[in-house]
């Protein structure tokens, strides 16, 4: 079993009133999806330096697919939510199953790639665990937005589809809310024999910078 790395490509994406992105994903293909500003929030997972710099230079893409994504997001007044993954040192990931420290609150690897800072005013939700949902303000946050289950989507990005960003996706389905990935938006670490886990259950929304 050989692991790689890999991005997704694109192809469209406009903000208007009523933004209209195009799936991808092979069960949604040539589905439009009409995205407006009240009722889609954006969900930016783990875009910190520690992680970012653990996966080298081919994560500097999808920063910037990212940040155009953000870019659009803040330039209609969209709903924004930052995950940030952080430790102390008597976690049980460094206590009991002794991993090296790595995340740590107030360190300089646990703070949001530059390209991603989030500016005043914007949501933060702090983690200790790959469950953006588990013991977080995730609930206050959604329900201070306004955004609702049932009725409303979250798109989410992150550079750990296998990991952060495929948790992330799960909290918010299991919630009944309506959960995409932009292709342009995440990198998948992922086994030669195993497509990236978020496109068994979602769809991945094409975009264009």
């Amino acid at each position: 079993m050989v692991a790689q790395y890999t991005t997704l490509t694109i192809a469209h994406f406009a903000w208007n009133s009523h933004d209209e992105l195009i799936c991808g994903g092979a069960s949604m293909a040539g589905t439009k999806i009409e995205l407006d500003v009240q009722s889609t929030g954006l969900v930016i997972v783990d875009m910190q330096v520690e992680g970012c710099e653990r996966h080298g230079p081919g994560v500097k893409p999808v920063i910037a697919n990212i940040r155009g994504l953000l870019d659009r997001f803040r330039a209609v007044n969209g709903k924004i939510i930052h995950v940030q993954s952080v430790r102390t040192k008597d976690h049980p990931e460094f206590t009991v199953f002794g991993r090296p420290y790595g995340l740590l609150l107030g360190s300089p690897g646990a703070d949001f790639v530059e390209e991603l800072r989030p500016l005043a005013g914007e949501e933060i939700v702090q983690k200790t665990s790959h469950d953006c949902f588990y013991k977080t303000s995730m609930e206050a946050v959604l329900e201070k937005l306004q955004l609702q289950a049932c009725r409303d989507r979250i798109v989410v990005t992150g550079i750990g589809s296998s990991n952060c960003v495929y948790h992330a996706v799960i909290g918010f389905h299991i919630r009944n809310y309506t959960a995409s990935c932009p292709k342009i938006a995440f990198m998948a670490f992922i086994l030669s024999h195993n497509p990236s886990r978020c496109t068994n259950f979602v769809p991945m929304l094409t975009t264009s910078m």
